[in-house]
């Protein structure tokens, strides 16, 4: 067997200014979110961003290979995290998803989502094209992503598991899986859903509720989607102005650092500031994706279509989430939110994709 080089490269320059960029831009709205001063967030944002950018250039260094061979331990070793968790878990704001590492804060859910892509990918490339399209060869992925599901639906948080189903489904569409099983299990999710209606926490049946009609409960549950949409709409097409919107700096605008970021840009940037973030993010959807077309090998293929996949339900479902046409989920924005273990997963993802494109 032929040895894994490891030689610490630059990735390609487009897309690693285009991430780059996207951080910067983020450090720029968390200072002025923070009304001009670089605490509590955007100091230290810097710092993880930086770490990041180390780890992104690391893992774009190691061959593709590598991770193809370890793929099925990496993913039981974050599924023995996720169990890690439930066991003993930080606990915070009612939720228990953090380990304490005593310097830091870390998630495991941000890495399986990660790992859950690198082993479907695996299993999929092991088996002939044809093939994968059999009922009976869907079992086995289809359990692997159910118990990372199960986990993390525990801890609760419903966006991470909505995100992790959504990520098996991309890789079963790439892999060629006939429509109607799609359909056939949407129709089986709508005939059980007064079951699951059942099973979801009292604050997720209000942010559906809420979604539907946030003036139900305007003081309450519909504050954060309503704030957010003001947010928006008032920003116009050219914004505020940095330190100047209204509902960041006065407080209304709810978690306006973390996973409602893209409202502070719309106030304080307008329609100008939220058009230059997306077209940064089309830009490198669309060198993942030139990236999967050119890669030479099946695992990679799917591999990397799957992180992008989930790359743009991130993108998605966050600004869908803030405009009103999701429910409010935990999603960040990717290389934009605030956030430690989100930015390392990212960062580790988009360095996966730089090795497959030098493999």
């Amino acid at each position: 067997m032929n040895k894994l080089k490891f030689k610490i490269t630059l990735p390609p320059l487009f897309p690693l200014v285009t991430v780059v960029s996207i951080s910067l831009f983020a450090l720029l709205m968390l200072y002025s979110i923070g009304a001009g001063n670089f605490y509590p967030w955007c100091i230290k944002q810097f710092c993880r961003l930086l770490l990041g950018v180390t780890v992104m250039m690391v893992i774009s260094s190691v061959n593709s290979r590598f991770w193809r061979q370890h793929a099925y331990m990496a993913y039981f070793c974050c599924l023995g995290l996720l169990l890690s968790v439930a066991v003993v878990g930080k606990i915070s704001m009612g939720a228990q998803r953090w380990l304490n590492l005593y310097f830091f804060n870390f998630q495991p859910s941000e890495l399986m989502r990660i790992f859950l892509v690198v082993a479907l990918a695996r299993y999929f490339s092991d088996i002939n094209g044809e093939n994968a399209k059999k009922s009976n060869l869907l079992i086995i992925p289809i359990m692997m992503t159910g118990l990372p599901v199960f986990f993390v639906l525990l801890q609760p948080d419903l966006g991470t598991a909505t995100l992790l189903i959504f990520i098996c489904m991309s890789i079963l569409f790439a892999c060629g899986v006939q429509v109607w099983k799609f359909l056939l299990t949407l129709g089986v999710v709508a005939v059980v859903s007064p079951i699951l209606w059942s099973t979801l926490h009292q604050y997720q049946q209000e942010r559906i509720l809420m979604f539907l009609n946030p003036e139900m409960d305007p003081n309450g549950s519909g504050y954060h989607i309503i704030q957010s949409q003001i947010a928006l709409g008032s920003g116009g097409f050219f914004g505020k102005g940095l330190m100047n919107g209204s509902q960041c700096q006065l407080n209304f605008l709810p978690e306006k650092q973390t996973d409602f970021v893209f409202a502070a840009l719309g106030e304080e940037l307008g329609f100008i500031g939220c058009g230059i973030l997306i077209m940064l993010y089309i830009s490198l959807l669309c060198y993942n994706l030139a990236v999967t077309l050119r890669s030479r090998d099946r695992f990679t293929q799917l591999m990397v279509f799957g992180l992008n996949s989930m790359l743009f339900f991130y993108i998605f479902i966050n600004m869908a989430m803030v405009c009103g046409i999701l429910p409010v989920v935990g999603i960040p924005l990717p290389f934009f939110s605030y956030g430690g273990s989100a930015m390392l997963a990212l960062m580790f993802c988009q360095g996966l994709i730089f090795a497959a494109d030098k493999s």
